[in-house]
Protein backbone atom coordinates (compact mmCIF):
# COMPACT_ATOMS: atom_id res chain seq x y z
CA UNK A 1 0.00 0.00 0.00
CA UNK A 2 1.77 3.24 -1.28
CA UNK A 3 2.40 5.73 1.79
CA UNK A 4 1.35 9.51 0.89
CA UNK A 5 3.28 10.91 3.38
CA UNK A 6 6.83 9.58 1.92
CA UNK A 7 5.86 10.04 -1.41
CA UNK A 8 5.61 13.58 -0.86
CA UNK A 9 8.97 13.68 0.83
CA UNK A 10 10.63 11.71 -1.92
CA UNK A 11 8.88 14.11 -4.36
CA UNK A 12 9.49 17.73 -2.34
CA UNK A 13 12.36 17.40 0.37
CA UNK A 14 14.63 14.82 -1.60
CA UNK A 15 15.64 17.90 -3.69
CA UNK A 16 15.27 20.49 -1.03
CA UNK A 17 18.21 18.46 0.57
CA UNK A 18 20.62 17.89 -2.58
CA UNK A 19 19.66 21.89 -3.28
CA UNK A 20 21.49 22.64 -0.15
CA UNK A 21 24.54 20.35 -0.91
CA UNK A 22 24.02 17.28 0.46
CA UNK A 23 24.27 13.84 -1.26
CA UNK A 24 21.61 11.28 -1.38
CA UNK A 25 23.41 7.67 -0.63
CA UNK A 26 21.74 4.42 -1.47
CA UNK A 27 20.35 2.72 1.32
CA UNK A 28 19.45 -1.03 1.86
CA UNK A 29 17.07 -0.67 4.42
CA UNK A 30 13.49 0.96 3.66
CA UNK A 31 13.34 2.30 7.26
CA UNK A 32 16.50 5.17 6.56
CA UNK A 33 17.48 7.18 4.09
CA UNK A 34 20.87 9.28 4.44
CA UNK A 35 22.17 12.30 3.06
CA UNK A 36 25.74 13.33 4.17
CA UNK A 37 28.04 16.80 2.88
CA UNK A 38 31.53 16.82 2.93
CA UNK A 39 33.03 20.32 3.35
CA UNK A 40 36.44 19.20 3.87
CA UNK A 41 36.57 20.49 7.41
CA UNK A 42 33.46 18.34 8.97
CA UNK A 43 31.01 15.95 7.45
CA UNK A 44 26.98 16.77 7.82
CA UNK A 45 25.08 13.51 7.84
CA UNK A 46 21.43 13.29 8.06
CA UNK A 47 18.98 10.50 7.75
CA UNK A 48 15.35 10.22 7.33
CA UNK A 49 14.39 7.17 9.93
CA UNK A 50 10.70 5.52 9.01
CA UNK A 51 8.52 4.16 11.96
CA UNK A 52 9.26 0.86 12.26
CA UNK A 53 5.54 -0.36 11.56
CA UNK A 54 5.55 1.43 8.53
CA UNK A 55 3.33 4.01 10.11
CA UNK A 56 3.26 7.42 8.29
CA UNK A 57 5.66 9.08 11.27
CA UNK A 58 9.52 9.89 10.78
CA UNK A 59 12.08 11.65 12.30
CA UNK A 60 15.75 12.95 10.80
CA UNK A 61 18.76 12.18 12.60
CA UNK A 62 21.82 14.02 12.26
CA UNK A 63 25.49 13.92 13.13
CA UNK A 64 28.89 16.10 12.70
CA UNK A 65 32.13 14.44 12.31
CA UNK A 66 34.74 16.99 12.34
CA UNK A 67 38.52 16.06 11.79
CA UNK A 68 40.97 16.88 15.17
CA UNK A 69 44.06 16.15 15.79
CA UNK A 70 43.65 13.23 18.10
CA UNK A 71 40.85 11.80 15.30
CA UNK A 72 37.20 12.61 14.87
CA UNK A 73 34.67 13.73 17.61
CA UNK A 74 30.99 13.35 16.26
CA UNK A 75 27.91 15.23 17.96
CA UNK A 76 24.17 14.00 16.95
CA UNK A 77 20.55 14.82 17.57
CA UNK A 78 17.45 14.91 16.16
CA UNK A 79 14.66 16.97 14.25
CA UNK A 80 11.48 16.45 15.14
CA UNK A 81 8.24 18.00 15.41
CA UNK A 82 9.35 19.09 19.03
CA UNK A 83 11.37 17.88 21.66
CA UNK A 84 11.37 14.76 23.11
CA UNK A 85 12.22 11.35 22.95
CA UNK A 86 8.60 9.48 22.12
CA UNK A 87 7.16 8.84 18.47
CA UNK A 88 4.47 11.42 19.42
CA UNK A 89 7.59 13.98 18.70
CA UNK A 90 8.46 12.46 15.31
CA UNK A 91 6.86 14.62 12.00
CA UNK A 92 3.52 12.63 10.98
CA UNK A 93 0.20 13.31 9.70
CA UNK A 94 -1.70 13.70 13.03
CA UNK A 95 -2.45 17.11 14.44
CA UNK A 96 -1.65 18.30 18.27
CA UNK A 97 -5.29 18.74 19.68
CA UNK A 98 -4.60 22.41 20.07
CA UNK A 99 -5.00 22.47 16.22
CA UNK A 100 -7.50 19.80 15.43
CA UNK A 101 -9.25 22.56 18.10
CA UNK A 102 -8.40 26.08 15.84
CA UNK A 103 -8.73 23.79 12.18
CA UNK A 104 -11.54 21.57 12.52
CA UNK A 105 -9.35 18.84 10.99
CA UNK A 106 -7.72 15.78 12.64
CA UNK A 107 -5.01 15.48 9.88
CA UNK A 108 -2.16 17.29 8.02
CA UNK A 109 -1.67 16.76 4.49
CA UNK A 110 1.33 15.20 3.57
CA UNK A 111 2.49 17.84 1.71
CA UNK A 112 2.40 20.05 4.46
CA UNK A 113 4.38 17.49 7.05
CA UNK A 114 7.39 17.78 4.42
CA UNK A 115 6.57 21.91 4.63
CA UNK A 116 6.86 21.57 8.32
CA UNK A 117 10.11 19.77 7.68
CA UNK A 118 11.63 22.58 5.77
CA UNK A 119 10.67 25.57 7.88
CA UNK A 120 12.62 23.64 10.75
CA UNK A 121 15.91 22.18 8.75
CA UNK A 122 17.67 25.42 9.68
CA UNK A 123 17.52 24.69 12.84
CA UNK A 124 19.40 21.73 12.18
CA UNK A 125 22.01 24.00 9.92
CA UNK A 126 22.22 26.57 13.15
CA UNK A 127 23.21 23.19 15.54
CA UNK A 128 26.04 22.31 13.22
CA UNK A 129 27.69 25.82 13.08
CA UNK A 130 27.03 27.05 16.15
CA UNK A 131 25.25 24.11 18.74
CA UNK A 132 22.29 25.95 19.02
CA UNK A 133 19.14 23.90 20.32
CA UNK A 134 16.07 25.57 18.96
CA UNK A 135 12.94 23.94 19.28
CA UNK A 136 12.70 21.14 16.86
CA UNK A 137 16.29 19.45 17.44
CA UNK A 138 16.61 16.99 20.25
CA UNK A 139 19.90 16.22 21.16
CA UNK A 140 20.56 12.04 22.11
Amino acid sequence: MPNPLREAVKQRFYPFAESRGFARIKSTNSLFTEFRKDTGEATYVFEIQWDKYHRPYFVLNFSQAEATLVGSRTKQGRLQRKRGGSLSCWFNLRKPLREVIKTGRLKYAPEEVVEQVISCFPEMEAWWASGAEGPHVYCI
